[in-house]
């Protein structure tokens, strides 16, 4: 045990009359973990497994508050009986774990996430932004009814032993739209005026407290900032706060942006905004709070970046929690000076993507989310230590090496080029996408510590690998770009024709000119995307087209929201709908592939084409007589969590 790294971030405050042991917090995160409303055990796990990693405040996903908020089967409902045993459940195992648990009540209002035949209720007759739905206009009785609804299950909540509760009024909920001028069109009590814009928070907040008493927690999640004209942004959300403040009901405040416009970018930034991007919004909201404590979140996922927030005084408290799905130990190993066993959070929004899509939350980074055991977890060693080979120093190659090495096996792994990392290298060179060379360098720290051997800059032959008299062998030699098959290319233009990956490499042809390139999409991934910036940067014009009616298909929506942003400021032109035909002399011919219409670009100097891959699998035929697994693309060609994943599940089969 060292001394404490983080003297600010790790030092104790006190909330209600509750001692928190450190300023880290799990701010509230769909898991989609409940099955037909119903908490499951995986639900409390990914709760008690992040208070186990040293967290000291942690607050639930969103919990119903009303039978017209339940958007979807995996919301968990807190206006009956059905969850209390095990909310009461979840409260006192995290509890014991030394951490304070806090559920976020929740209503969607006129929002329709993956409920469409559930009735909004809107404060006004404004359409959802995401969905353009008209919701029912709550009248005056509704709204005290609804109001009335929060704070029963806050009481309910206080019955399980929870420790308080957290309004969820920001990213466009129920809450924020009273609040909001933008969404708030009433001239009754409940509109107006800002006084009258939080008459229904004021409400609420108050009837919890007269319920709950004085050492029960009441936080607010609001906007810092909607990102969207006519709506709040950081002046107002200052006003709100000193507002809200004077009531000395709260006891922290906590800060959302953007709605569900084209804003919701701003809800979960990704690794093209600023690391602490919205840290100063939320010092100003310390200001304005009157001593009453603020959390700072928002891309914040390093222990140095936390100890500053709190040190600089941007925040009390620090939110983080794509850093904690991807390491629910976060808290632990940087108080314990580990931070370099911390797997890294790389803030492209995958898991939050999933969730979008009404799936259980996942991230590629951490195959143990949600199971019991999970904060700081160590491979089990292996029954008999044996010898392993693995072929291919790519995410997945290196996931197996340094499992298995932990395990106690000696590793050796085969690397083509002089450095770890394989197509995640690339896509790391790519604007904008640095951070995740994150993912292999942890890796490769990782399997150093355990005694990895590698042997770099080396295509590993069948008597290479023999030569090692290994007991298991992991092929994960990747994947090769598949030729547009619907492309013919004239002798003498094969030329203007690379992959996607041969871009990134700078493999450019040495007689292409810098005026027209054109980027045939049919991956939809961020690569592909992180390939169009780059175009953009070298060419005077590029063309992206795709067979598809639109887009980013594979990119979680927030981060898609950012691919049209940079895409349509740099001028690429978009043109869905659309595949490669012929290639004559630089004239380039594509066809609509539902109405067949031809477009023709003239004096094309390059054509990048990102297509579904082929396995690279050229040495399992060469290696009878030995125990061989394939990982990742060598596999089936898949995404990085299924890379990942594989090769941390073969590191734990060998």
């Amino acid at each position: 045990m060292t001394d404490n790294p983080y003297p600010h971030l790790f030092s104790p405050i006190e909330l209600a009359g509750r001692r928190l042991r450190n300023r880290v917090c799990l701010p509230a995160t769909v898991t989609n973990y409940a099955r037909l409303n119903q908490i499951t055990e995986r639900w409390k796990h990914f709760l008690i497994e992040r208070a186990r990693g040293g967290a000291a405040m942690l607050v639930t996903e969103v919990i119903a508050v009303d039978p017209n908020a339940i958007a979807q089967p995996a919301i968990v409902t807190g206006f009956d009986d059905a969850n209390m045993a095990d909310l009461a459940d979840t409260a006192k195992r995290v509890h014991a774990e030394g951490a304070w648990l806090i559920g976020q009540l929740w209503h969607p209002g006129k929002q329709q996430l993956w409920g469409p035949t559930r009735s909004p209720m809107g404060v006004s007759d404004q359409p959802d932004a995401l969905s353009w739905t008209v919701p029912h206009v709550m009248s005056a009785d509704e709204i005290s009814a609804v109001a009335q609804a929060y704070i029963d299950t806050a009481a309910r909540l206080a019955e399980c032993g929870f420790a308080g509760v957290e309004l969820h009024g920001a990213h466009g909920y129920l809450i924020q739209q009273f609040m909001s001028p933008w969404s708030n069109w009433r001239d009754d009590r409940y509109g107006g005026s800002m006084e009258k814009r939080l008459t229904f928070t004021r409400e609420i907040a108050a009837g919890i407290r007269e319920r709950c008493g004085d050492g029960f927690i009441l936080g607010i999640k609001m906007a810092g900032t909607e990102g969207v004209e006519g709506g709040i942004e950081p002046d107002e959300a200052g006003r709100i706060t000193a507002i809200l403040a004077g009531d000395r009901i709260f006891d922290y405040f906590s800060y959302g942006q953007g709605n569900f416009s084209p804003s919701l970018e701003m809800h979960v930034p990704d690794m093209y905004f600023r690391p602490g991007h919205f840290i100063d919004i939320h010092k100003a909201m310390r200001e304005a709070a009157d001593g009453v404590p603020v959390m700072a979140l928002g891309r914040i996922g390093e222990p140095d970046l936390a100890e500053m927030v709190v040190a600089e005084g941007y925040g009390d408290l620090v939110g983080m929690t794509r850093a904690q799905i991807t390491d629910a130990a976060f808290a632990l190993k940087a108080t314990e000076g580990r931070a370099e066993e911390i797997r890294p959070c790389v803030f492209d929004n995958f898991s939050w993507g999933e969730v979008y899509q009404g799936k259980p939350v996942a991230e590629y980074h951490n195959p143990h989310l949600g199971e019991e055991g999970e904060a700081d977890w160590k491979p089990a060693p292996a029954d008999k230590p044996g010898r392993i080979v693995v072929v291919g120093a790519g995410v997945g190659g290196l996931e197996a090496a340094w499992i298995a090495a932990a395990r106690g096996h000696a590793v050796t792994v085969f690397g083509a080029n002089d450095e770890v990392g394989g197509g995640l290298r690339l896509e790391a060179q790519l604007p904008g996408r640095g951070d995740v060379a994150k993912v292999f360098d942890h890796q490769r720290r990782m399997a150093e510590r355990h005694g990895v051997v590698f042997r770099l800059g080396e295509t590993a032959t069948a008597a290479d690998i023999r030569a090692l008299s290994p007991d298991s062998v992991v092929l994960a030699t990747g994947a090769e770009p598949r030729w547009p098959e619907t492309l013919k290319v004239e002798p003498g233009d094969e030329a203007r024709v690379i992959s996607a990956r041969s871009a990134v490499a700078h493999e450019l042809p040495a007689h292409a000119g810098r005026s027209l390139a054109v980027l045939f999409d049919q991956d939809h991934g961020p690569f592909t995307y992180g390939v169009a910036d780059k175009l953009a940067e070298m060419f005077e014009r590029v063309v992206l087209i795709t067979p598809r009616p639109n887009i980013a298909q594979r990119v979680n929506h927030c981060s898609a929201v950012g691919v049209y942003r940079r895409l349509y400021a740099a001028g690429v032109e978009i043109l869905p709908a659309m595949e490669p035909v012929s290639l004559t002399a630089g004239r380039l011919i594509c066809r609509n592939v539902y109405a067949g219409h031809d477009r023709v670009f003239e004096a094309v100097d390059l054509l990048v084409y990102a297509t579904p891959r082929s396995a690279r699998d050229v040495l399992s035929a060469e290696l009878d007589g030995l125990q061989v697994h394939r990982v990742g693309d060598c596999q089936s060609p898949r995404d990085l969590l299924a890379a990942i994943h594989g090769g941390h599940a073969i590191g734990n089969l060998v």
